[in-house]
């Protein structure tokens, strides 16, 4: 027989109240459900478009089949209830038909309701909470709660299509996480004479029989903390190293961004200690140590606004060897985008499974978080110092999206790890929630400026892409032309020629880009004709000028 107490396990046997004898060990309920998850979720991120397609056809055809049935069982039936049954089978048809055959228009529409919803219930929810502070009542938790559905509507709103896109991508990837977790629980037996954990009635039920079992113990815990918070003994002489190798860190960087130069920037933030608070605010928050998380946030404040300062003093100082307008170290740092969310998000997992894992190296995971973030208050610094608030604005954002980034992509790292006991986090489970959902909040106010950016990139490309086919298809195969430029600058799009020939009717380029593009173009063709010179002993020099043809 098996005693299972919340992860605790006899001596003699090792299994849970799900666990079964399996031959082979690795052949189980558990192996299985994880193999199908993580395939399932690969098969989304390697074909998004399929699997759009695909579930595209599955929700309409069963919309459709569904509403069939009972239009045909309503029009039989008694007419007591016969037309409320009989609408509701033609909306649910009509809703497949569109969904199949109009699927953008239909995501959209979706979208909007979903988002408006949303809106309308967050607006509620703040509502209830301001009735519950007048009666004295919690009410902090309601009005989180409330900001946060808010939010979240107001991006499915305005951007709809990037939502779904979100949506199933998160879908994928934690179909692949919740697949590595029963992967895992299913083969940790290594011969067929253990018993595994692994007859789980559900996904979920083996799920939460996985959470509590995980538990990296209390002196491992202890070990943890004292990296990453600065606590009793020595508190005194850990923030005065973390505070030397900070200034020595924004200097190197400040002083890197001046010059241009991608080594020295890599070079300093192999001494960045910056990312140690921010992970210390993840860990914080899935303990539920207030006081933790407090300090933590108030060391990185702290150390943000002085890395500004130092970067602004030196800016004063020190003159800029290549100008700011063009420093690529401060362009690629003024304008951030979705990938940069991503990275921070992958910089984030890293660094709290350094620290969690003994196996790899947190000073490691600290250089490549330490990219993400002090580069950019260097940038903040000096684009201030040159009055460039425009400039500033951008690189104060994508420090504020590392930083977010981090902290989300930590805590879920650290609860997956178990460095937050299950059962402490049940019994914390509100405050927890709270402040996460706070984390979330900022996460998409900060998402909304950052997927437009991504998007005016994506559409600028696209147009570059259609505005160099359709020159291409303009000039024809036989075409003595040659392309050396196309430029595409909102609506005005720049093609410059070289060769000899005629130029084709400018007029069909120009309705070609239209349509390509949407919206009225102007073109503008900048012809060089060519100048060929040969020269040999018999004939000497010889320049030939290529006939420009009647449209020169």
């Amino acid at each position: 027989m098996t005693e299972h107490d919340n992860g605790l396990q006899s001596e003699d046997v090792d299994e849970s109240k799900f666990s079964v004898r399996v031959e082979p060990f690795w052949l189980n309920p558990a192996t299985i459900k994880g193999t199908v998850a993580i395939a399932a979720g690969l098969i989304i991120l390697l074909t998004p478009e399929l699997t759009a397609f695909v579930l595209r056809w599955v929700i309409g055809g069963a919309l459709v089949l569904s509403g069939g049935s009972d239009l045909w069982f309503k029009a039989r039936g008694k007419s007591e209830g016969k037309l409320r049954g009989v609408l509701e089978a033609v909306i649910a048809i009509a809703a497949g038909l569109a969904v199949m055959i109009w699927p953008n228009v239909t995501v959209r529409v979706l979208a909007v309701i979903a988002g408006v919803y949303l809106i309308v219930r967050g607006l509620t929810v703040i509502g209830t909470s301001v009735r519950q502070r007048q009666l004295d009542e919690p009410w902090v938790i309601d009005l989180s709660r409330g900001i946060f559905l808010i939010a979240l509507g107001v991006i499915t709103v305005v951007l709809p299509e990037s939502v779904v896109i979100g949506v199933l991508a998160g879908v994928a990837v934690l179909m692949i996480v919740l697949g590595g977790i029963m992967l895992s629980y299913g083969i940790r037996a290594q011969s067929d004479e253990d018993l595994i954990d692994v007859d789980a009635a559900t996904v979920s039920q083996l799920i939460l029989d996985w959470m509590n079992t995980r538990d990296v113990g209390d002196e491992r815990r202890d070990q943890i903390g004292d990296g990453l918070f600065f606590e009793e003994p020595d508190r005194v002489a850990k923030l005065v190293s973390w505070w030397v190798m900070l200034l020595l860190s924004v200097a190197i960087a400040t002083f890197a961004v001046m010059q241009d130069s991608t080594a020295v920037v890599i070079g300093a933030m192999l001494i960045a200690p910056l990312m140690t608070p921010i992970i210390g605010a993840a860990a914080g928050i899935v303990n539920a140590w207030r006081g933790r998380i407090v300090g933590s946030l108030a060391l990185v404040a702290a150390g943000v606004a002085a890395a500004i300062g130092l970067a602004f003093i030196i800016g004063q100082w020190i003159p800029t060897i290549v100008p700011l307008e063009v420093n690529t170290q401060v362009t690629s740092r003024t304008s951030p985008n979705m990938i940069d969310m991503l990275i921070g998000l992958a910089a984030g997992a890293a660094g709290a499974y350094a620290n969690v894992d003994r196996r790899v190296s947190a000073s490691i995971a600290g250089v490549a978080i330490a990219v993400a973030l002090v580069p950019p208050l260097a940038v903040v610094g000096l684009t201030l110092e040159a009055g460039l608030i425009a400039d500033s604005l951008g690189a104060f954002l994508l420090f504020l999206t590392n930083l977010v980034s981090i902290i989300l992509a930590a805590t879920v790292v650290f609860f997956l790890t178990g460095y937050a006991p299950f059962q402490r986090l049940k019994e914390n489970r509100a405050e927890v929630t709270a402040i996460l959902r706070t984390v979330a909040i900022a996460a998409l106010v900060i998402l909304v400026p950052l997927v437009f950016t991504a998007e005016g990139i994506l559409s600028s490309a696209g147009r570059q892409d259609h505005a160099q086919a359709a020159v291409s298809d303009w000039l024809g195969e036989d075409s003595t032309l040659r392309t050396v430029r196309v430029s595409v600058d909102g609506k005005d799009v720049d093609v410059f020629l070289t060769g000899s020939g005629d130029i084709p009717p400018v007029e069909e380029l120009e309705a070609t880009l239209s349509e390509r593009f949407g919206v009225p173009v102007n073109v503008l063709v900048e012809y060089a004709a060519t100048l060929v010179i040969t020269y040999s002993e018999q004939n000497g020099l010889t320049e030939l000028q290529p006939d420009l043809g009647a449209d020169e």
